[in-house]
């Protein structure tokens, strides 16, 4: 028996996956409904243009000639019309397949520097990452509480250097230990 309601709001820390990057999928959808309302407008002018020129051709025949059905031109010419439509919507597909990728790498290459550096535990300053990407900024804001929790660290650990080479009591020192414990717990609050 399920004790969770259904109604009651996610927790904080649960994660959300996202599929939605504002930053270039924006650009990327203004791009190709413009493409789309281009091909459909020039799909109707070609048609147009085809019915007008039929309609020419065959109105001011003395001696008609005939040609074959009238539905099946059209729907040759409609043929014509949806395959150029439908290589042009694969081209611009592979387009913004590439761009996306392109988008892609460059924010992985960056967010995979930034891991690198804190798997060496070297937090040094980081390049400004705020303008590129979101998880770039979280990923740089997590570096920066993590660099001030290590300068935490280390001023605490010289005091217990100091504590322990000048002998200070067991209660002062239990306190800086106390202290160390809650700054290399793994569920210290950021």
């Amino acid at each position: 028996m399920n004790t969770m309601d259904a109604t009651a709001p996610r927790p904080v820390f649960r994660r959300r996956l996202r599929y939605v990057d504002r930053s270039i999928q924006r650009w990327l959808l203004i791009a190709m409904v413009s493409l789309e309302v281009t091909l459909v407008a020039a799909s109707i002018g070609f048609a147009y243009w085809r019915l007008i020129e039929m309609i020419d051709e065959s109105m001011y025949r003395m001696n008609v000639v005939p040609v074959g059905p009238t539905m099946l031109i059209f729907a040759e010419e409609g043929f014509w019309a949806l395959g150029l439509f439908t290589i042009v919507n694969v081209i611009a597909l592979m387009i913004a397949a590439g761009i996306w990728s392109r988008h892609e790498k460059r924010v992985l290459q960056n967010f995979s520097h930034l891991i690198g550096k804190s798997l060496q535990l070297d937090f040094s300053a980081d390049p400004d990452f705020s303008s590129q990407h979101e998880v770039l900024t979280l990923a740089s804001a997590w570096r920066e509480r993590e660099r001030k929790r290590f300068v935490f660290l280390r001023e605490q650990v010289v005091k217990l250097e100091a504590a322990l080479s000048a002998g200070i009591s067991s209660a002062d020192l239990r306190q800086v230990l106390d202290s160390l414990n809650k700054l290399l717990s793994p569920t210290q609050p950021s």
